[in-house]
């Protein structure tokens, strides 16, 4: 159809129906319907959801609040959107109880967030954990003598941990791990071997498995 076949009511559909679209857009009102006001969307799964209502920077320090036998956080460092905590734990020895003790350490650290601590802030978005064993050095005093991993979290699935929560599950929600030592892997590796370790934890073993140069 040529331009000049259209008749006049062609002209005015279009013009009706562009004027609509540039309005929709704008947020005006269209002609007859008033403004129409498009979908909003869901609220997002931010990391401020759970979070305790408080002044920035105040609250218990996280090394106060983690403080069950054995288990100790040395700092707590926040860094832009991430908070990193330096954290130490028991050591059983190499194998997987020493797993499960990590797993009891994120739970640990997550009550003490919902609990709210002077570290956290509504910029946190990420939590990234260091986790040491300690023992003591040869004037007794105990210190973290090795660097085992890393386990990275998005900061809302710390704030929405149940407080029953296994050291599985704990250990589950981690979106990256990063290892510093070949028998904390091989330790990781043997823990994600049993069945029902493996079930809890699939993403996190998945990681594990695919770590290289380790």
């Amino acid at each position: 159809m040529k331009l000049s076949d259209l008749k006049w009511w062609h002209w005015t559909l279009a013009t009706v129906v562009l004027a609509a679209a540039i309005r929709l857009a704008t947020g005006g009102p269209l002609p007859f319907l008033g403004r129409v006001a498009l979908p909003a969307k869901g609220p997002a799964a931010t990391a401020s959801a759970g979070r305790p209502e408080r002044a920035p920077n105040t609250g218990p320090r996280m090394s106060t609040v983690v403080n069950a036998p054995g288990f100790a956080v040395d700092a707590a460092t926040p860094e832009r959107n991430r908070l990193t905590i330096d954290a130490s734990i028991p050591n059983p020895g190499m194998g997987p109880g020493l797993v499960d003790q990590s797993g009891q350490l994120v739970i640990q650290i997550a009550k003490a967030l919902q609990k709210g601590v002077n570290e956290d802030s509504s910029a946190i978005t990420e939590v990234r954990i260091l986790v040491a064993t300690k023992g003591a050095d040869r004037t007794g005093k105990p210190v973290a003598h090795l660097s085992l991993y890393s386990l990275t979290y998005d900061a809302a699935d710390l704030f929405g941990l149940k407080s029953e929560a296994t050291p599985g599950q704990a250990l589950g929600f981690a979106k990256n791990v990063v290892f510093n030592d070949p028998n904390a892997h091989k330790a990781v590796e043997d823990w994600c071997n049993v069945q029902s370790k493996f079930n809890e934890a699939l993403a996190f073993c998945s990681r594990v498995t695919a770590a290289k140069g380790i």
